[in-house]
C-alpha cells in the first residue's frame, strides 16, 4: 500500500470521525429539547392538578385529554413534514372540513356504504393535496399563498355543497368507532409490548451507531431514550387503567410511526430533511426537489382525509362553517412548539405530538378551570410566540 493511499485513509477516517461528532452532537440537542419538553409537560400536569382539586390527573381525564388532541395529532404529521421542506399548510382546517360535508352527504343524504364514503373522502383529500403541490411545484407560486387561498375556496365549497347547514347524523359504525375505546386490559398489554419494542430497537441503534462512530457514550444515549418511552408508557398505563386507549389515540399512533420511520429510516425522509437544509444544495445532489415536494402535499391529503373522517365521526355530523376552524394554526403551533425549524431542516414527529399534547393540555386545563376562551387563544398564542423565540434563539447559538 502506498504513502498516498495511507495519506488518503486516515484523511477519509478523520473526516467520518467528525461527521460522527457532528451528527451525534445533533442527536443529543435534539434529543434534550424532546426531554425538556416531556418536564415542561409534566410541570403544566402538575400544576393544573392543583388548581383543578385533583380532576386533572385523573384516568378519566388524561383519556380524555388524549381523545381531545387526536385532531390536532393528525394534522400536526403532515403539517411537520411539510415544515421541514420550507413549506406551510394554512388551509388544513377548510380541507378538513370539505372532507367532513363529503363524508355526511355520501353517508346521510346518500345512504352511502360507511366504508365506501371513507375512501371516497380520502380520494378527495389526496386530489386537494395534488390540487395545492401542483401550484406549488409546477407553477413556482408559494405554499404560503397557495395554501391561504386554499383556506378560503375549500371552506367555501363546503358550505356550497350543504347548502350551510349541519348534515347529521352519521352512521352508528363511525360514531362508535371515533368515540370508542380498546379494552382497559388489552391497551394495557400493548402499552407494554410496545415501549419494550421500543426499546430494544433503540439499543439495537445505538449499538450499531456506537460502532460507527456515531456516538460514544452508549449508556447516556440509550437513558436519552428511555427516561421519555419509560414516562410515556407509565402515563398510558395510568390512562388506560380506567377506560382504555382511544380508538382515535390509536390511529394517531399508526400514522404517527409510519410517518417517523418514513422521516428517519427512508431516503425519501433523509431527501426531505437535505431540501429544508438547503435546496438548492439539494438539487444539486440529484434529488428531484419538485417531486418530493409534491409528494409530501399528497401526503398532506391524505392526512386532510383521515383526519377530516376523525373529525367528523366524532362530532356525528358536518357542521362546515366550524369544522376544523383554526386547525392548521394548531398543527402548526405543536410543530413549532414540538421543535420543528421554521426555517426547515429539522423537525421529529414525535416531538410534533408533544407539543400537540402540550397544547391540549392547557386547553383542557384552563376549560376544567372555567377560563373564557378567549383567555385560552391569549395563553395559546403566548405559547407559541414563546417557542419561536427559543427556536430561534436555538438557532442563533
Amino acid at each position: 500500500m502506498t504513502e498516498g493511499t495511507l495519506s488518503d485513509n486516515a484523511v477519509a477516517t478523520t473526516e467520518r470521525i467528525r461527521l460522527g461528532e457532528i451528527v451525534g452532537r445533533m442527536q443529543q440537542r435534539l434529543s434534550l429539547r424532546q426531554f425538556t419538553l416531556l418536564i415542561v409537560l409534566a410541570i403544566v400536569w402538575i400544576a393544573f392538578q392543583f388548581l383543578t382539586d385533583n380532576i386533572f390527573l385523573t384516568p378519566r381525564n388524561l383519556g380524555l385529554l388524549a381523545l381531545q388532541s387526536s385532531i390536532v395529532s393528525l394534522a400536526t404529521i403532515s403539517a411537520v413534514m411539510l415544515i421541514v421542506t420550507r413549506n406551510f399548510d394554512l388551509s388544513v382546517g377548510s380541507a378538513v372540513a370539505l372532507v367532513g360535508t363529503v363524508l355526511a352527504i355520501l353517508t346521510v343524504r346518500h345512504d352511502v356504504h360507511p366504508l365506501l364514503g371513507c375512501l371516497a373522502a380520502v380520494a378527495v383529500g389526496i386530489a386537494m393535496g395534488a390540487w395545492q403541490g401542483f401550484w406549488v411545484t409546477r407553477l413556482g407560486v408559494s405554499s404560503f399563498i397557495v395554501t391561504l387561498a386554499g383556506l378560503l375556496y375549500f371552506r367555501g365549497f363546503s358550505m356550497i355543497a350543504a347548502d350551510g347547514a349541519t348534515i347529521a347524523p352519521l352512521p352508528s359504525s363511525l360514531t362508535t368507532f371515533a368515540t370508542g375505546y380498546l379494552p382497559a386490559a388489552a391497551s394495557m398489554a400493548l402499552i407494554t409490548v410496545v415501549a419494550g419494542l421500543l426499546l430494544a430497537i433503540r439499543a439495537v441503534s445505538i449499538r450499531r451507531s456506537h460502532r460507527y462512530g456515531l456516538i460514544t457514550d452508549m449508556r447516556a444515549s440509550f437513558l436519552r431514550s428511555a427516561v421519555p418511552t419509560a414516562i410515556m408508557a407509565a402515563a398510558g398505563l395510568w390512562i388506560a387503567s380506567f377506560q382504555g386507549i382511544p380508538n382515535l389515540v390509536l390511529v394517531v399512533a399508526f400514522f404517527a410511526t409510519v410517518a417517523h420511520l418514513v422521516m428517519s429510516r427512508t431516503r425519501y425522509g433523509a431527501q426531505l430533511y437535505a431540501i429544508g437544509g438547503n435546496p438548492e444544495a439539494a438539487r444539486l445532489a440529484g434529488i428531484d426537489v419538485r417531486r418530493a415536494i409534491f409528494i409530501d402535499f399528497l401526503i398532506a391529503g391524505l392526512a386532510y382525509g383521515v383526519t377530516g373522517i376523525a373529525l367528523t365521526a366524532r362530532v356525528s355530523g358536518s357542521v362546515p362553517g366550524s369544522a376544523g376552524l383554526f386547525l392548521e394554526l394548531d398543527a402548526i403551533a405543536a410543530a413549532i412548539i414540538g421543535g420543528t425549524a421554521l426555517a426547515g431542516g429539522r423537525g421529529t414527529i414525535f416531538g410534533a405530538l408533544l407539543g400537540a399534547l402540550l397544547m391540549g393540555s392547557l386547553n383542557n386545563g384552563l376549560s376544567l378551570m372555567n377560563v373564557e376562551t378567549f383567555y385560552q387563544d391569549t395563553v395559546r398564542g403566548v405559547v407559541l410566540l414563546l417557542a419561536v423565540a427559543i427556536d430561534q434563539f436555538g438557532r442563533r447559538r
